[in-house]
């Protein structure tokens, strides 16, 4: 992947800029272009710098088509976030989250829920552990799937399988843990985004919407540690259960 064949791909026309430095075509670029072209020329430049990065820290190739795509679908994301009054990306209280696991209110059950990558193995999996208000095991769940995914959407697929689990068990009155707060934040929003991880966002929802008196809440990492644990253990089976 070179920027040039990215540049070709993208609505931003670079052919013929005789430019030594990138600052200098860019700002001329916004004195002399369209908004849209703008921020496709600010997205793409950002993703490549992005993709060189990886080439260089982690020996990870990435073609300018996907390359141009993946800029595209941020993109969206952000226009679509920018066109909603309601439903912004927050949390009221970010700087008032456990930092270590608590037991849950009389007759509730506590779900905490992880994901993880296993890049080497070309897969990445999920840890989900339910205990009572004693703080006992209830039971517990992991499971891995074949192929890479970005960490926010392996933290999205962990909670949609809580909230599947939840809802097979029949559970009432759960409080669901994950230390992901971009998952968190996305699920409590009303904003639709156009990408997987958008989409299991919605699915998370509408799951959500068929449960009674479940909540999810925002913890640090340090008070999701069993579920770490099991989401890590979940490279070696396809399934686990433990009761």
């Amino acid at each position: 992947m070179n920027s040039q064949s990215c540049w070709s791909l993208s609505i931003v026309s670079a052919a013929g800029a005789n430019y030594t430095e990138f600052s200098c075509w860019f700002f001329d670029l916004i004195a002399s272009k369209p908004p849209d072209v703008v921020r496709e020329a600010a997205m793409v430049s950002w993703k490549i710098w992005a993709v060189r990065n990886d080439l260089v820290w982690n020996d990870k190739t990435c073609s300018a088509y996907e390359v141009v795509r993946s800029a595209r679908v941020v993109l969206d994301q952000w226009l679509s976030a920018q066109t909603q009054k309601h439903g912004a990306l927050l949390i009221d209280d970010i700087n008032n989250v456990n930092e270590h696991w608590r037991k849950p209110m009389l007759n509730t059950v506590k779900v905490n829920v992880d994901g993880a990558i296993f890049q080497a193995e070309n897969k990445f999996g999920f840890g989900c552990i339910a205990r009572d208000h004693n703080g006992q095991l209830i039971e517990a769940i992991s499971g891995s799937r074949i192929g890479l995914v970005q960490p926010e959407v392996a933290e999205m697929i962990g909670v949609k399988e809580a909230l599947s689990w939840i809802k097979r068990k029949k559970w009432l009155n759960v409080v669901i843990e994950t230390d992901a707060l971009m998952v968190v934040q996305a699920i409590k929003s009303s904003i639709n985004m156009p990408s997987q991880f958008g989409l299991i966002a919605r699915d998370c929802r509408e799951l959500l919407s068929t449960l009674n008196n479940i909540s999810l809440m925002f913890v640090k990492r340090s008070a999701n540690k069993a579920a770490h644990c099991i989401a890590r253990a979940s490279s070696l089976k396809s399934r686990l259960y433990f009761q």
